[in-house]
Parts: structure tokens; sequence; C-alpha cells
């Protein structure tokens, strides 16, 4: 049993060391709901302490007011009581007791409360409170006692007469607090609920990001399966090269026969041709994997590029004879660019090859041009055309045009988006413009070098 607890934790300990979000996602679920909590209380409890400053305050002016009227109006216990009976209308729910002893003897009566009974009696009631607190001059005590349930603030001031400076009263004056504590409890109870949605929401988006986790483990998996099957992609382009490389010397061989007949010696040729359409088709396979993983090498360099056009130009002369085409290239001379010759000379071999593969009769013309710092190679040919719709995706991966005019005619869509990927990364632009009917013309254009 413990053997298989170690193994669980062992392997949830494994899966948080290869997806360290779930680490991330399982702290930010507790330390983020717990902050909110802290800071919350926090804030209630400093709003709560300010409330009350705030009223001891009121409490202390109201006071400060009352005993410097008092002080001098001991003998009117007519004018306090209505003194008295005037501050409980202004302050109704927080005054509960409010009333003025006069001290004579060492006795201490009641000459006007807000209990118009007990006026002219002891207050024998409250005798701690005034045996407790001491008073002294005009010196005030505040204390808070519970009664039925609820704060009181009890506050205890000496009124000194302004004649004698003798201690000649108290004021008495016991506040509520059970407004102030039922806002604040409404106050905590709407604070907590605001927070326990907030808390939800972040939880909610906090396991969206646990189903994230999910999803980065499942990208992860496609990505190594997706890695699997370019290896195997590229493994596989390989292997078939050196069969075909076999087939070929043979037919070669072959061809070159004396004995050979005319129909065996015609075999042997288009077996040479789907070999060289089989390794072109390779070839594109492999140019596929190595640009999607990002290891294409280019070796570019400053170079007139003229001369690689006129060979391109002329390993075609045969073929686009063959098919009773004009092709030609309009030499001149030529500023430098800051290309891979090889992947040049690549991408001149598709273009004009489609050039001459999708126009029945006619011509293909090259010829390039320079305008505002840039060399542009244009391949015009007389052909089908491309319609405005199929332009938009040409230089897609597997693309192909999809018409009468061309359902007898090979092809795997992936010549023009590897030519338009390589001219990217070297950085040219690839661009094309035709009309359906009118032939087509593809521009290769790249910054010309200066000095």
């Amino acid at each position: 049993m413990f053997t298989r607890i170690f193994d669980y934790f062992s392997q949830g300990f494994l899966f948080a060391k290869n997806n360290p979000q779930i680490i991330y996602t399982i702290f930010l679920i507790i330390v983020i709901p717990l902050a909110f909590l802290a800071s919350g209380q926090k804030f209630l409890s400093v709003a709560k302490q300010n409330q009350e400053r705030l009223e001891k305050e009121r409490v202390g002016v109201m006071q400060d007011i009352f005993v410097e009227l008092a002080s001098s109006k001991m003998n009117d216990p007519a004018f306090l009581q209505e003194s008295i009976e005037r501050i409980k209308a202004q302050n109704e729910q927080s005054i509960t007791e409010f009333k003025v002893l006069a001290l004579s003897n060492g006795e201490r009566t009641v000459i006007a409360s807000l209990d118009k009974a007990e006026v002219g009696t002891a207050d024998e009631d409250n005798n701690f409170i005034y045996n407790e607190v001491g008073i002294k001059g005009d010196s005030s005590k505040l204390f808070t006692v519970p009664v039925n349930g609820e704060r009181h603030w009890n506050v205890v001031r000496g009124i000194v007469d302004r004649e004698t400076g003798n201690l000649s009263g108290i004021l008495l004056i016991s506040v509520s607090m059970a407004a102030i504590d039922k806002i604040a409890t409404q106050n905590i109870q709407s604070a907590y609920y605001f927070l326990f949605f907030i808390v939800l929401a972040i939880s909610f988006l906090l396991l969206r990001q646990a189903k994230i986790i999910d999803y980065t483990v499942l990208y992860k998996k496609l990505q190594e399966v997706d890695q699997m099957k370019d290896d195997f992609v590229s493994m596989a382009a390989h292997e078939l090269r050196t069969p075909l490389t076999i087939v070929k010397g043979y037919a070669d061989m072959l061809s070159g026969s004396q004995n050979l007949k005319d129909e065996d010696r015609e075999s042997t040729t288009r077996i040479m041709a789907s070999v060289d359409q089989l390794n072109a088709l390779i070839g594109d396979i492999l140019d596929v994997v190595r640009l999607g993983q990002g290891k294409m090498a280019f070796k570019p360099e400053v170079m007139n590029v003229s001369p690689i056009i006129e060979k391109v130009i002329e390993t075609f002369q045969y073929v686009a004879h063959e098919k009773g085409l004009e092709i030609s290239y309009e030499k001149k001379d030529l500023p430098n660019i800051n290309v891979d010759a090889e992947k040049l000379r690549q991408i001149l071999v598709n273009i004009i090859g489609n050039s001459i593969k999708y126009t029945p009769s006619g011509s293909v013309k090259v010829f390039a041009e320079t305008e505002h710092g840039v060399l542009s190679i244009r391949v015009r040919d007389t052909g089908i055309g491309i319609s405005a719709e199929d332009q938009k995706n040409l230089f897609s991966k597997f693309y192909r045009v999809r018409s009468k005019d061309t359902e007898d005619i090979r092809g795997t869509g992936l010549g023009l988006w590897i030519a338009a990927q390589v001219v990217n990364n070297m950085g040219g632009k690839i661009t094309v413009e035709s009309i359906k009917g009118k032939g087509t013309d593809f521009v290769i254009s790249f910054p010309v070098v200066r000095g």
C-alpha cells in the first residue's frame, strides 16, 4: 500500500516538474483568495476603527459644549433639563442616558436627566462608575459597558464651578453603539459577499487556467507527434532516393546500349522521366520538412544573377521546344543582390517550369528590371491564367488551381509554397499578376546591394 502511495506521489511530482504551470495555478488558487480575505478584513477593521474614532470625537465635542454651559448653570436645573432634552432629540438613536449630578457634602444628586423620575435622587446605580473613575477637576473618562448584548460607551466628565474652581457636578452620557455596529455588520456582510463573488470569479478563472494545462500537455504531445511525423517523412524520403538512384543508373545503362530497340529506348526514357519526377517530389517533401523545422540552410552572397537566369532558361529550351513554345530571356546588366545562388536557381526552375506546364501555346519570357532600389525578375507566360479567387491562395501549402484546363496537369501544390517561403527567408518577395485566359506574370523581387 505504501509503495502504491509513494508511486502516486512520484508520478504527481514528475507531472508537476514537467508542467510547472500547474504549480503556478495551485499557488494562485490558494494565495489570491487568502490575500483578498486578509486585505478585506484589514480594510473592514480600519473602517470600523475610523467610524468609532469619529463617534468618540462627536461625543467629545458634545460633552465639551455641554460642560461649558453647565459650569455656569448648575443652579438652573430647568435650563440643564431643557438642554439635555434638546440634545436627545438631535441624537435620538445613539444617546440612551444623559444626566447631570450635583455634588454637595459628598452626596451625588441627579438634577437633570432623560429619565425625569430620577431627578432629585441619588444615582446609586452608577456608584461603581463614579468610584472607579475618580473624577478630578474637569477630567473625562470613557469606557465600554455591555447593555442587553449591545455595546455602550459611558462618558463621565467633571463639571468645575467657574467662580470657585471646585468640582461642582458630574456629567454622565451613555451612548449606544448599536447603530454603528449594525452598519459595520452590514458592511462586513456586504464586503464578504462581494469578496466571495470575487474569489469565486478568480477561482473560476484559475480553474480555466488549470484547464489550459490539459491543452498545454496535449499541445506538447501533438508537437512530439508532429516531430515524429517530420522525422519519419524525412527518413522515408532519404531512403527512397537510394532505390531511385539505382533505377536511374540502370535506365541510363540500358539507354546507352546499342542493341536497344527504339520502343525499348522510349520506355527507358519514360523511366528516367518518372525517376526525375519522383526525385523532384522527394526534394519538395524534404524542403517542406526543413522549412517547417527551420532547418533549411541558406548561403547568401552578393552576386549578379543574370548568369543563373540564363542557365535555367537553357535547361528549359528543349522542353519548351517540344511543346512548341518560345522561351527567351532579355539579357541586360543587372545590379547585385544578396541571395543563395542554388536556392534562387531552385525558385526559377519551379516558376519557369510551371509557366511552361500551364501554357498550351505562345511563349514564356523572362526579363529583369530595377526600380526604386529593387531588382524584379519577371516570368511572363501566355498560358491559361489564374482567376482572382485562386490568386488569394496560390502560395498556400498543397493548393492547386482546379479547372478543366488543369485536370490533366500533375502536381502536389508544394512548389509555389516552397518558392514563397524560400524567397521570404532570403529577404525577398514573390507576387503574381494574372488575368484568367490571358496569361500570368510571376514577379520575384530582392533589394539591390549598394556599393
